[in-house]
């Protein structure tokens, strides 16, 4: 009697469980806007509002979420229109090599391969497959822009002479040079004399490579300290003052940047010859740059558009 009388209060606790779990999620998943015919809910906009903190690497706190959740809502509304608009004009959602090059440069942001981005991802309880979406519509919805204006795209060639031969005249001056480092901490003044000390002695005996294999706490200390050429515009005028005193093979004093102490060795050195450099495809990439600057604002346009005419409605 007793064990009948255990299992009927079980049943009945498992229905109250169930009907609490099932309001509850109601609560969470509620319609918080209407974009046309569509909807958001409130577990998009709590997916989207750690998404955007997670891929700029800030903290998830109630600060964040409060000054991010306009932002994270507008976007949103913006991916449903863009959504629709996609979906309207039969443009075909595929993960095409724009797509996966997207998330190959996203997943090495993190250091990581797709693997190991989805598991950040579920671990910060953060869906990836509504982010994978969104990204196959916004590639969508280039090329619905492409299409539509691409007629309309006019370029002023005096504008694309002028920035060619700036171009040309700045990389005539243009010094690079193949820079190989070594980076340890910086503890204290006396730990640090002791440390360059014995970096100099490695060097002096395993050479540059293998000491910053060894010893330097630089992610290049895998390929032997290299970081490949680099151009004088690229570096800070202390550091450029230090190279430009270096000839080739040698290895600069030690030196102090933020937290860290820095020796760097010059491996070669080189001047651009204008000769050598391909002025059609510089040309190319200009022409490149400014079509999608006008596509950008064709963009813009044609989003603004729409949302004027979609009826949208906030539930909140």
């Amino acid at each position: 009697m007793k064990k009948i009388k255990n299992l009927v209060i079980i049943f009945f606790l498992s229905i109250f469980v169930f009907q609490e779990s099932k309001v509850y999620s109601e609560i969470n998943n509620k319609i918080i806007a209407k974009v046309g015919d569509q909807i958001i809910s409130s577990y998009e906009l709590k997916n989207k509002i750690k998404l955007i903190l997670f891929l700029s690497k800030q903290e998830l706190n109630q600060s964040n979420i409060d000054q991010i959740k306009k932002v994270a809502l507008r976007s949103l509304i913006d991916n449903k229109l863009k959504k629709n608009e996609v979906v309207t004009n039969k443009i075909q959602i595929e993960n095409n090599i724009n797509v996966k090059n997207f998330l190959k440069n996203t997943y090495a942001n993190f250091n990581t391969n797709e693997k190991g981005f989805k598991t950040l991802l579920l671990q910060n309880n953060i869906d990836f497959e509504l982010y994978l979406n969104e990204i196959k519509y916004e590639f969508a919805w280039q090329k619905l822009i492409f299409r539509l204006y691409k007629d309309k795209i006019n370029l002023n060639e005096q504008e694309i002479i002028n920035e060619l031969n700036t171009f040309i005249k700045i990389q005539k001056n243009l010094e690079t040079f193949q820079l190989a480092e070594i980076v340890i901490l910086a503890v204290s003044k006396s730990e640090d004399n002791k440390n360059i000390e014995e970096i100099k002695k490695q060097i002096q005996i395993d050479g540059f490579n293998d000491t910053a294999i060894k010893y330097s706490q630089s992610s290049s200390a895998f390929e032997g300290g290299k970081i490949g050429w680099v151009n004088s515009k690229s570096l800070s005028s202390g550091i450029l003052s230090v190279v430009k005193n270096l000839k080739i093979g040698e290895v600069s004093k030690p030196f102090y940047q933020t937290n860290s102490i820095v020796f760097l060795k010059l491996l070669n050195k080189k001047k651009e010859n204008i000769n050598d450099i391909n002025i059609e495809k510089v040309k190319i990439n200009i022409i490149t740059r400014k079509k999608n600057e006008l596509l950008n604002i064709f963009s813009n346009n044609h989003l603004s558009k729409i949302k004027n005419k979609t009826f949208i409605r906030y539930n909140e």
